[in-house]
């Protein structure tokens, strides 16, 4: 069984900042500000992640 992406538990809160207009950078960088810094997430993987599981 595949390992859940740390970024599964703000999926719907990425969605909505979408939605309401924000843009993938701006998105990427209010979620880590939510992040400890030894967790935090690269650009590149955010992007992949919103690419294969936020989009419609």
């Amino acid at each position: 069984m595949a390992v859940k992406s740390k970024m599964e538990k703000y999926k719907y809160q990425i969605i909505d900042l979408i939605k309401r207009g924000a843009s993938i950078r701006s998105t990427w960088a209010i979620i880590n500000s939510h992040i400890p810094d030894e967790e935090k997430i690269s650009y590149t993987a955010f992007f992949h992640f919103v690419d294969k599981h936020c989009s419609n």
